[in-house]
């Protein structure tokens, strides 16, 4: 089995950019008690809840130099280590046939950039002294980025597609092309870039913009792509890559990492970090599904090996390893990757889910959100045809959210009759029925007085509840085919018109839109009990 690359225990040499290197040390600054840290200071190792902000002298000023407006993200947590742009990233550099390049060995790492039939490569070599690549491929403008603090390998697309406000009318934004810098900041020892635009903040690893005009825009993420160079040539005959000739002095042979490469201390320090594993351990990291009811999980390298297919809520993702990192083979639109270290996918995403280690990865294949976890807000369609917002129920709670497949379903009828007498009780308790379907509204109506239950229900229409709560799912053939001979149809019954279904479930969710106790099964014969729901809600309210 092929394992991804050995980490190298040297000498970590000089940052040009950075402080001096004395004596294995790097003097990074003070903090905000005047107290000076390195990188081998005590409250830069991963785990040990003590966190200090980390201010070097005459690093960026980030209130001045950036659009701070709407940050997501505690700017208290944000280390200033460098000047901003004192690592020049890179605008659509010169390029060299990859078969010419005789100064990279065969083992050096390339992030591989597919856009259509134009690949391109970046070699890490380039991006440990520059960490972000502007360029074109295949005629979409891309960004090839790395933080060598993380081992994060990340690719995007650079044309922006600003979101519409909720409830918005009118054309959507007008998309727009931006070209990013290194800011000199850190967010959870990862890289923050900027905008040269509107100076707005965009985070590496949260994948999108947490600061500034578009704070909360996710970026379009393609599948990440790790291979040596041998690999790269031999699967790639006539491709480019990123040319040593960037018109900057560096040392493109060397990387001035080595040593931070050899063991779990960290430069920073990091709020938050995950136990799980070490905190180096490398992996992938998956964002699945759109808006906030993503899916988070870390894959371990060591669990994909050879090959390893991972069931998310938004369909699954084939992930590969070569001698260079990781490889996403195959992933859905609305996935998001990033090759990264589990520390900082960990401080993240604290509720992500593991596969490696000691964890299973059996866990993925369970429905449902977890208690603890925010609630997404999406939009669901009433049985009048107007529209809402889960959120502005949340408000009112606590409620229960409750997923039926369509009255076509006798044990979803049964199971909606047997609330017929209990939504006075759940009342007093102080909560409310909300039941989600994929069914079209006026079935939905049918379905509920039919059953004689006394609750609110919504049309799940493009099943975007379904899959923000991750109990969404397609029937297989083999299913279909039962259920037509039975002569259920599922796909005239549902709003979308296919034969999409949500899993059994329930979810008692707070005035503050927190999951506080949850119930799914991809058994379409199991449901939540009536009275465990009840004696969920009391418990908030107590």
């Amino acid at each position: 089995m092929r394992t991804p690359y050995k980490l190298l225990a040297l000498a970590l040499v000089p940052m040009a950019a950075f402080a001096a290197y004395k004596h294995r040390e790097i003097v990074l600054g003070v903090d905000e008690d005047g107290v000076e840290l390195t990188n081998a200071s005590h409250a830069a190792q991963p785990g040990d809840g003590q966190f200090r902000r980390v201010v070097r002298p005459g690093s960026v000023d980030i209130e001045h130099e950036y659009d701070l407006t709407g940050l997501t993200i505690p700017k208290e947590e944000i280390h200033t280590l460098l000047p901003r742009d004192a690592i020049p990233a890179l605008t659509d550099p010169d390029r060299e046939p990859a078969n010419r390049a005789d100064w990279l060995p065969d083992d050096a790492r390339i992030i591989v950039v597919r856009v259509g039939r134009e690949v391109l490569g970046v070699p890490l070599r380039i991006l440990n002294w520059h960490e972000i690549v502007n360029t074109t491929v295949g005629g979409k403008p891309i960004a090839a980025t790395y933080c060598p603090l993380c081992d994060s390998a990340t690719v995007f697309s650079r044309e922006i597609k600003p979101e519409r406000d909720a409830g918005g009318s009118g054309p959507a934004p007008s998309a727009v092309v931006l070209e990013f810098g290194v800011s000199g900041a850190l967010y959870n020892s990862n890289v923050l870039m900027y905008d040269t635009k509107d100076r707005g903040l965009w985070s590496q690893l949260a994948m999108g913009a947490v600061s500034g005009p578009m704070a909360g825009t996710p970026l379009d993420v393609l599948p990440i792509e790790l291979v040596p160079f041998a690999e790269f040539k031999r699967s790639h005959p006539g491709a480019e890559i990123v040319s040593r000739e960037t018109g900057h002095d560096r040392n493109y042979t060397v990387s001035p990492y080595e040593r931070f490469f050899a063991d779990d201390s960290l430069l920073v320090p990091v709020s938050g970090v995950g136990d799980a594993m070490p905190a180096k351990t490398l992996g992938v990291g998956i964002l699945a599904g759109r808006g906030g009811g993503r899916q988070a999980i870390f894959v371990t390298a060591d669990e994909i090996g050879e090959r390893l297919t991972v069931r998310t809520q938004a369909g699954p993702v084939v992930l590969t390893t070569t001698d260079a990192g990781i490889v996403v083979e195959e992933a859905p639109e609305s996935v998001s990757t990033s090759q990264t270290f589990y520390y900082a996918w960990s401080a993240f995403f604290p509720q992500t889910e593991i596969v490696g280690a000691d964890n299973k990865s059996e866990t993925l294949n369970e429905p449902g959100l977890r208690p603890g976890q925010t609630a997404p807000d999406v939009r669901v369609t009433a049985i009048d045809g107007s529209s809402t917002n889960l959120a502005d129920l949340y408000k009112n709670g606590p409620i229960v959210v409750m997923f039926y497949r369509g009255g076509w379903c006798p044990i979803c009828t049964r199971d909606l009759a047997a609330w017929a007498g209990r939504t006075d009780e759940l009342r007093r308790a102080g909560a409310t029925l909300v039941a989600l379907t994929p069914e079209k509204p006026d079935l939905a109506e049918k379905t509920r007085a039919d059953t004689g239950a006394d609750y609110m229900v919504f049309s799940d229409e493009g099943h975007d509840a379904a899959k923000a709560f991750r109990v969404h799912f397609k029937v297989d053939d083999e299913t279909r085919r039962k259920y037509e001979e039975f002569g259920l149809k599922v796909a005239e019954s549902n709003a979308s018109g296919t034969w999409e279904l949500p899993a059994p479930a329930a979810f008692v969710i707070d005035r503050d839109g927190v999951v506080r106790w949850a119930f799914a099964d991809w058994d379409y014969r199991k449901r939540a009990d009536p009275d465990d729901v009840i004696a969920a809600v009391r418990s908030i309210r107590r």
